[in-house]
């Protein structure tokens, strides 16, 4: 298994298995070029010994909050969860934050959706339950985060940086 920076070349392939990654939950424009081509520095993909990606996490620094930075997605294939994967794709780009400054990270998950919600609860992240957050599904969440029927919880962790 083979962790790395992710380049340009790596979107069509992950854009084709994300959605079957997220149980058919449409998410494939989640991964536009552009998160390839202007934050790759920050991001990572797992590959197996073939070299066929197994796992992403695209992320990078707040420009407008540099103490911030934001976990955009992070995927793993089914067939390869529990291996560890998810958390060294995730460790890789906290330990890039908290070099760059960063006191903190967010992360968004899909109220009702238990996999993300154990994943980053047991990788230290808690729901913000702030201001405009309400109780969905068992968690703080923000209703319309994202937009009309977007709802989100928010995930936040803190960090040391380095």
């Amino acid at each position: 298994m083979t962790y790395r920076h992710p380049v340009e070349a790596d979107q069509p392939r992950l854009v084709g298995l994300v959605d079957e990654w997220f149980a058919g939950r449409h998410v494939r424009h989640l991964l536009g070029r552009a998160w390839f081509r202007h934050v790759a520095s920050t991001s990572w993909v797992a590959e197996d010994d073939a070299r066929s990606p197994i796992g992403f996490a695209i992320g990078y620094s707040s420009q407008d909050r540099p103490d911030e930075a934001v976990l955009h997605l992070i995927g793993v294939d089914p067939n390869h969860r529990r291996r560890g994967i998810g958390r060294a794709l995730l460790e890789s780009f906290l330990a890039d934050a908290a070099a760059a400054g960063a006191r903190s990270v967010t992360a968004l998950a899909w109220p009702g959706d238990p996999i993300p919600i154990a994943f980053f609860r047991a990788l230290g992240f808690r729901p913000n339950d702030g201001p405009g957050s309400r109780n969905l599904y068992g968690t703080p969440a923000v209703p319309d985060y994202d937009g009309p029927g977007e709802d989100r919880i928010v995930f936040v962790r803190k960090l040391t940086p380095g």
